[in-house]
């Protein structure tokens, strides 16, 4: 009884360890390329190594930390060859998941949908908008009623969320993203599956596109240009 306990804290602990760096990677307190020590994370949050080094293996499992051999926990910093794998798996499975979501949108859902894309015009908060981009999208792949897909659109999400979050830092939100939200719904009320196909598939091409522009261009390069809008898919 005493060890099955033990094994229950342990697992509680790596848990929540893993819950803490988990939101520090998305918000950008800890950026890609930072390296995670083992002592020095289980020292800050006053736990054993053992549940760090479990907390860091579920991490790895979930795209946002990666195991080196000699360097330990790395916060993985995505090439854009990585970038465009990402993409392109989400264009497949959103655009799935919003064509089974068409038949089973109601006025109701319609509704919190339309005040989702209001919220995102009204906001100047460039991390605000990103969580009510995350919301949309979420809220409306919901409605497929494929819980699989969904989640494995989520942890596709998430995995991206470091990244973006770089991107969006310090640039306003993208007038033409709100209203490529408002050209998949208006496809999704329509009960358009090809055009909502399409405009999902466009709306996620042009985000990856920015991304990979900035992930792939210099400093110099990033100083000299005018901070552009937050585009993220």
């Amino acid at each position: 009884m005493a060890r099955r306990q033990e094994l229950l804290d342990r697992d509680t602990t790596a848990k929540v360890v893993a819950e803490r760096l988990r939101d520090e990677i998305q918000d950008g307190t800890l950026p890609p390329g930072t390296r995670l020590r083992q002592n020095e994370v289980a020292r800050r949050f006053g736990v054993s190594t053992t549940p760090v080094r479990e907390a860091f293996a579920q991490l790895q499992a979930e795209g946002l930390v990666k195991i080196d051999p000699h360097r330990g926990a790395v916060v993985f910093h995505p090439t854009t060859e990585d970038l465009r794998e990402f993409y392109e798996i989400r264009e497949v499975l959103e655009s799935l998941a919003i064509v089974r979501a068409i038949p089973h949108l109601r006025p109701e859902a319609v509704r919190e949908l339309r005040s989702l894309i209001d919220r995102m015009r009204r906001t100047e908060d460039a991390r605000r908008w990103l969580k009510l981009n995350d919301d949309f999208h979420l809220r409306l792949y919901a409605f497929a009623k494929m819980p699989r897909l969904v989640s494995l659109i989520e942890n596709l999400r998430d995995a991206s969320t470091p990244y973006i979050h770089m991107f969006v830092a310090g640039r306003p939100p993208s007038e033409r993203a709100d209203e490529e939200h408002q050209e998949i719904l208006d496809a999704c009320i329509r009960g358009d599956a090809e055009a909502a196909e399409r405009a999902i598939r466009e709306h996620l091409s042009s985000a990856a596109n920015d991304l990979v522009r900035f992930l792939g261009g210099t400093p110099e390069e990033d100083s000299a240009e005018e901070p552009r809008a937050t585009r993220a898919g």
